[in-house]
């Protein structure tokens, strides 16, 4: 890295030698009481505008290199962040994909059970259903037989009295036939 410091500057450019010149050719002292401040500095003012225009072509070198390495630096930087930055894009793309394939999974494997379960509900109310159909025709068949049977035990119940009756209106007639020779015996 560069130094910016002007003692090492006038050391690395040879400059030195230089200053110690100018300081022998025109010294100012403090010294000189009566000497006026704006000839002092006006016999200073060459000499250093010398120095600094050999300087100035120096440093002006110094910042163009300055500005290169800067503008080299900012370049590397942005190349770098770029990088850097799809590195990052491409992770997190990555990882929104296996996100979003777990999710695509799980959602697949619920509906799949949500499918699942509809057709064993749909299959349970169709037995569901053939059972009932199947109860309400046992209980017709029932309710037939049992009016059958009902119908029989009535018909059997009134052939029962039926012939009850005869038999009773029989022995009612006979009884009276047995009944009445004994009364015209008697009489």
């Amino acid at each position: 890295m560069e130094n910016w410091d002007l003692s090492s500057d006038e050391m690395q450019d040879g400059n030195a030698p230089e200053l110690d010149v100018i300081e022998e050719h025109n010294p100012v002292t403090r010294d000189d009481e009566n000497a006026n401040p704006e000839e002092v500095v006006g016999d200073t003012r060459s000499p250093v505008q010398n120095i600094l225009g050999k300087f100035e072509g120096d440093i002006n070198k110094r910042l163009h290199i300055k500005r290169k390495r800067m503008e080299t630096y900012i370049k590397d930087s942005f190349k770098d962040s770029n990088v850097k930055l799809e590195q990052l894009w491409k992770t997190n793309k990555q990882e929104r994909k296996k996100i979003n394939n777990k999710f695509c999974e799980q959602y697949i494997t619920t509906f799949q059970k949500f499918d699942m379960d509809v057709q064993k509900f749909n299959e349970e109310q169709e037995k569901s259903v053939n059972n009932y159909q199947k109860e309400q025709q046992a209980l017709k068949l029932s309710k037939c037989s049992q009016s059958q049977t009902l119908e029989a035990i009535k018909d059997m119940h009134e052939n029962y009295m039926e012939m009850q009756k005869a038999e009773l209106q029989l022995r009612s007639r006979g009884e009276d036939e047995t009944s009445c020779p004994k009364e015209a015996e008697t009489s």
